[in-house]
């Protein structure tokens, strides 16, 4: 067994990793959102969905490059610092010009002109960070696989203190800070900073073998896994479900300070709480129902926390819908990358966890930022009020369509063998939780 400080530097590097995420994720939509009087960029639905979609779109391209570099031609911890200083100058810049913008847009003639302007720079900033976030994602799960002798065993624990960084940051940020300014971003390029310099201090991991192609990448060699039905099944299930999950990701931060929640960006941690317990329990779950059951359960929390955003009480929001996205995101995409990892034969196993990745952290998060702006768009009333009741009924009515087609067509034909097989893909499933 790996020794106790290994165990330790890896847990710190995913408390860093998941703190430069958290501390922009959450908060940057309701700024984005905001109009510039009252301290935002005044940006519309549909362009703080783009913003959002640059993580979308770097997952699509980011493994063809990551897979020349890290199988190939440098180490992982040398690639991991050398990118996170490239994304602390890239946050930085993005903090800067965010400040000044908003001061020039509140005082703009030309506000429409500028509106523009600012959107186009901060979208290249924000994509260019998106590569930085998915490759050092990517790299922290390659560190944490291969430095760690029974990953199978310890890589759960090593990996929750991503979630409690991520915790840490948003509460702090709620608590001591100003979410609603680019403060999120100076944080984040700070939390960079320090991991640029870390990364060199983590364990040598030398490039482990020859590079996967394009085909490879993108998982082309696993398309005849289609033939499976319930694999079919489960693919376009996350796809949809991915798409559903980005009502919550980008505008939940927003809708909760439209309620009246005094420190939203704290509030949702509790999410994020729920989801260490879930991470915890979904072993035993998954070992005592199975896979359709567990997969399932994961659905039907989407319609139930969706329907209970609609309601618009915040009570019932807080103590019922937001610690329910801990069963929703472990029981649905952690269970279906242990399902691929299960179902795949050997040889084929990296190409089906590549479909997977392309379909949720891809093409499934684009869909769901680009749809989520346009319902948010249309349900806009005069004076820019949003109509947040048909927001929410929107993704509840898609999750539960996805339950009952899930239902009647999925089987779960094999044992339940908990405790994924590590290392074989790189990219995550899902880039934020």
């Amino acid at each position: 067994m790996e020794s106790r400080p290994i165990r330790a530097r890896l847990a710190l590097m995913m408390f860093g990793q998941y703190l430069i995420l958290g501390a922009w994720a959450v908060p940057l939509a309701t700024y984005l959102l905001t109009t510039p009087d009252q301290g935002g960029l005044g940006f519309s639905p549909a362009q703080t969905s783009w913003v959002y979609s640059s993580t979308a779109i770097a997952g699509l391209l980011a493994p063809l490059v990551l897979g020349l570099l890290a199988d190939r031609l440098f180490a992982t911890q040398r690639l991991l610092g050398i990118f996170h200083f490239a994304g602390a100058g890239i946050l930085f810049a993005a903090g800067r010009f965010c400040s000044h913008q908003q001061e020039a847009l509140r005082v703009s003639a030309d506000p429409a002109a500028d509106n523009r302007w600012t959107f186009a720079v901060l979208m290249a900033l924000m994509l260019a960070n998106a590569f930085v976030l998915i490759w050092t994602l990517a790299l922290c799960n390659v560190t944490g696989f291969r430095n760690l002798r029974e990953p199978k065993k310890s890589y759960g624990g090593v990996r929750v203190f991503g979630t409690i960084g991520w915790i840490v940051v948003n509460v702090a940020i709620d608590l001591f800070g100003d979410p609603l300014s680019a403060q999120p971003l100076y944080v984040a390029a700070g939390g960079s900073l320090f991991m640029a310099v870390y990364s060199f201090t983590l364990p040598h991991t030398p490039p482990a073998r020859a590079g996967r192609g394009v085909g490879e990448a993108f998982g082309l060699p696993a398309l005849k896994m289609f033939r499976d039905p319930s694999f079919r099944v489960l693919i376009v299930s996350a796809l949809c479900m991915s798409a559903v999950q980005q009502f919550y990701g980008v505008y939940a931060n927003p809708f909760l300070r439209d309620l009246g929640a005094t420190k939203p960006t704290a509030l949702q941690t509790l999410a994020q709480v729920s989801e260490v317990v879930c991470m915890l329990t979904f072993p035993l779950v998954l070992a005592r129902y199975g896979f359709k059951v567990t997969l399932a359960i994961g659905v039907f929390g989407w319609i139930v926390r969706n329907a209970l955003f609609a309601t618009g009480w915040l009570p019932a929001i807080a103590v019922l819908a937001l610690p329910l996205h801990g069963m929703c995101y472990t029981f649905f995409f952690l269970v279906s990358n242990v399902y691929v990892d299960r179902h795949a034969p050997p040889h084929l196993r990296a190409s089906a966890q590549g479909i997977l990745t392309f379909c949720v952290s891809g093409l499934g998060t684009f869909l769901g930022n680009y749809l989520s702006g346009q319902v948010l768009e249309i349900g806009r009333g005069a004076g820019g009020s949003v109509g947040w009741a048909w927001f929410w009924l929107v993704p509840a009515a898609a999750a539960a369509a996805v339950f009952f087609v899930f239902l009647a067509t999925f089987r779960d034909d094999r044992p339940a063998r908990t405790g994924p097989r590590v290392g074989d893909s790189a990219l995550p499933a899902a880039v934020a939780s």
